[in-house]
């Protein structure tokens, strides 16, 4: 089981700086993998832990660029979604 986040950095490079950052690390007990949406601006993080908190993720990207947007997915019942 994982959650799936979609950020929107405040530019390009930022985002690129993001992905060459975060792409493979690990996050607690998971890799996260983070890649650019058809928009160069728009990351897909995935394999996120599904307990993860909104403040955490965050803290986990924003060090890496000033983030404009970002939420994590959830259901109808406010429970993450998963994979």
């Amino acid at each position: 089981m994982c959650t799936t986040a979609v950020v929107t950095l405040k530019d390009e490079s930022s985002s690129e700086a993001a992905i060459a950052a975060l792409n493979g690390n690990m996050f607690g007990e998971h890799k996260v993998e983070v890649k650019f949406n058809p928009c160069n601006r728009l990351l897909f993080v995935g394999n996120l832990p599904p307990d993860m908190e909104d403040n955490d993720f965050r803290g986990f990207v924003n060090s890496h660029g000033a983030i404009e947007r970002c939420f994590l997915m959830r259901n109808d019942a406010g429970k993450y979604c998963v994979c």
